[in-house]
């Protein structure tokens, strides 16, 4: 009965609460899922011993079944960033077919199903496969690497020129990370009430119906912290602050490359001198109505598929515009992970060109 009050207390605050105490039976050794690293959990007194002995250092618990296909979509997700993270860290597999107790004790309605637990409280949970940053920044969050080591990334990924982060209102998510310019799709899982979630600041507001799933779109113009609210049966509280949305300045990570914001001026400068290609990423209508001239139209929504296009541009230097220096950040973004070594957002995009009056052609109507 000892070990069964101790799992009852561990988790009676934080987000998630014991609702079937443990058994006790004897722990069996840590094995592995074979091919995998992460240690799996045999029983439910092994289980109890993992969280008496943890202290204060953070685990991880990766909810799994073998016929699930989805868990073999997240396992090397996982394995990777144990192997990275490990020293700062615990992690553990948990088979829901052989224990279910544990999986009751965590609520568990679906899997995967990754809960992540600090000083005997469960902190942050997630449903479903989630991209790779947001369990790193989740992890960083509850402290598994320094203030020191900790660099900040976007969450979610950009698909189709749109950064796309999956969310859950069952989970607590403290801050998302996006980028200056970026357009930004939240999209929460289905649940079975009626909610609603407003960033006031960036006038996007969103509300679902029990067993709709709920989709907020924002454009991240400034940077800044910016205030998310829930209405609904949110772990924060109906009404309450839910998350916040810091938004960043885009910085590149790679050394070889060169990312630089240019003035439109210097642009002409550079246009006129270093001949770059002139990438222009807005829609064909704005790109027909009025453009620099010689500049080759690829749509932001496009650039990821046509990339190819641009091969023979990625050691020569790449001028990106759009209508005001916004979607011309997540274009630059996309040309940078595809290895462009020279890319430069023209600032304040051709509403700024044209401010300049500096030269642009248009089509003949």
């Amino acid at each position: 009965m000892h070990a069964r009050r101790n799992v009852r207390t561990a988790l009676t605050s934080g987000l998630l609460l014991l609702s079937t105490a443990l058994c006790c039976a004897k722990a069996a050794p840590e094995k592995q899922v074979a091919g995998a690293k992460i240690p799996v959990i045999q029983s439910s007194a092994e289980f109890t011993a993992i969280l008496d002995s943890s202290g204060g250092k953070l685990l991880m618990f990766d909810l799994y079944a073998d016929w699930c296909k989805p868990c073999k979509v997240l396992s090397p997700i996982l394995e990777k960033i144990h192997a990275e993270m490990k020293s700062s860290v615990a992690m553990y597999k948990i088979n829901i077919d052989n224990n279910s107790d544990i999986a009751a004790l965590f609520g568990a309605s679906g899997i995967p199903y990754v809960v992540l637990v600090k000083d005997k409280k469960a902190v942050q949970a997630f449903m479903g496969v989630q991209p790779e940053a947001v369990y790193r920044r989740a992890l960083m969050q509850h402290g598994a690497v320094s203030l020191q080591e900790r660099k900040d990334q976007p969450d979610g990924a950009l698909v189709n020129g749109v950064r796309v982060i999956p969310l859950s209102t069952s989970t607590t998510v403290n801050n998302l990370y996006v980028y200056r310019g970026e357009d930004v799709r939240l999209v929460f899982d289905k649940v079975d009430f009626q909610y609603s979630v407003h960033i006031p600041a960036l006038k996007a507001s969103g509300s679902a119906a029990a067993g709709e799933r709920l989709e907020v779109e924002f454009k991240a113009k400034e940077a800044g912290v910016y205030s998310m609210m829930c209405n609904g049966k949110c772990p924060v509280g109906d009404g309450q602050q839910f998350a916040k949305i810091v938004v960043l300045e885009y910085e590149v990570d790679d050394s070889k490359a060169v990312f630089k914001g240019i003035s439109p001026k210097d642009a002409g400068k550079m246009i006129a001198t270093d001949k770059p290609l002139i990438l222009d990423v807005r829609t064909p209508s704005e790109h027909y109505a009025e453009r620099i001239a010689g500049s080759t139209l690829i749509p932001l929504q496009q650039l990821a598929d046509r990339i190819d296009e641009l091969e023979a541009y990625k050691d020569k230097s790449i001028l990106v515009y759009c209508r005001s220096g916004n979607r011309s950040i997540p274009a630059s973004q996309i040309l940078i992970s595809n290895g462009f070594k020279k890319v430069y957002n023209m600032q304040y995009g051709i509403g700024g060109w044209t401010r300049e009056k500096l030269p642009v052609e248009r089509s003949q109507q």
